[in-house]
Formats: C-alpha cells, structure tokens, sequence
C-alpha cells in the first residue's frame, strides 16, 4: 500500500483470473481434484541459492500489521490486511539496481483476489517479498502525482515496475509461467494509470 492518499488501484478479480487463463498456467495438480475437494496450496522451492537471495533482500523484511480501525481511519478498504515497514526493505534488482522501501511505509503484500488464491496466494513466498518494492514504486509522489520513480532523478514506465516484480520473484521460487501470468495479470490490471508512469 503506498502512502496515504495515494492507493494502489484494485485489480478486479475477472479481470485476474481473466488473465491467468490466458497466460495458460495450469492449476496445481492439488487444485484440480475435482468438486467438494479443498485444494492444497503448491508447494515452493528456492530457485536461487540463499547467497542470492539475501544479495537481492539485504534486509531483514520487519512488519508490523495494521489494525482494522486504523485501516478505516486512513480511509482504506477492509477487505484486506495491511502492514507497516519497521524498518528500511531493500530489493537489489540487477537491471534497476537498488530499491529502497522506506521505514514506515505501508503495504497490503499482493492483492490477489480470494478465487485464485489456490493458484497463488497474497502472502505465498513466490510474492511476499517482491510485492513490497512492487507497492513502493507504484506510490504517486506527492509533487506531481507520477508512479514509478526507483530514485528521485529515475522513473520506470509501468512495464518496467511490473517487471521488477517479476525479475523478484524470479528470486524467490517463481517459475517462468507464473511470472508470465502475475505479470500478464498486473498489467492488465494497471492500464488506466499507464501514463502515471515514465513514458
């Protein structure tokens, strides 16, 4: 969730899972049992070694959850949990170098609808730790309300924002097709702000 007054849009879930299907992932194998069966929620390994992974998340990942009744104070949605950074989060990317969330900041993780939540879930590990910078770049800064911006001299368009999620995630024990659906879903989803962006 980025500051104050500056929300994340929604991501309708027909919109998601729309996108999903086309992106042609298939369910896990657990998923598909058929009627009256619970789905299982996939099982994820590390796609790089724990040397990796802690050069591209230096930082401990510190939170601290928002309450309901702070959450509608802020005038923010119920419908989903929210956490504050206790500290700085850093995401090292290897094409936009370092991403710096701040101390304080706020963020709901992923806003993946409930239906789809057997494929990937808000808070799976594939996502948890990319979606913070992914929330971060997607905060409007106050000045002229623009997206993207990794430092104050250098903006991304919002492909490249979405990538940086995916490039992430591809640390994290994402494989080539989910990453293909979580961006196809993102971008679908994120077209009416394009020009928020970096041009």
């Amino acid at each position: 969730m980025p500051a104050p007054g500056s929300e994340i849009p929604s991501m309708p879930p027909t919109d998601l899972a729309a996108a999903i299907a086309r992106a042609t992932v298939p369910a896990p194998r657990a998923a598909r049992r058929g009627p009256g069966r619970a789905p299982a929620r996939a099982l994820f390994k590390p796609s790089a070694p724990e040397t990796e992974f802690k050069k591209r998340f230096p930082l401990p990942y510190q939170v601290e959850a928002v309450s309901i009744y702070e959450a509608m104070r802020k005038g923010w949605k119920t419908d989903r949990s929210y956490w504050q950074l206790l500290d700085d989060f850093q995401y090292a990317s290897p094409k936009w170098g370092p991403i710096v969330v701040p101390k304080g900041f706020f963020t709901d993780f992923a806003s993946v609808p409930p239906q789809i939540h057997s494929i990937i879930d808000d808070d799976s590990p594939i996502i948890l730790f990319p979606s913070a910078p992914h929330d971060f770049l997607f905060t409007k800064r106050p000045s002229d309300g623009t997206r993207g911006w990794v430092t104050k001299t250098k903006q991304l368009t919002l492909t490249e924002v979405n990538h940086v999620l995916t490039e992430a995630m591809s640390f994290c024990g994402a494989d080539f097709l989910m990453r293909n659906a979580v961006f196809a879903a993102v971008e679908l989803a994120n077209q009416g702000i394009r020009n928020e962006f970096a041009h």
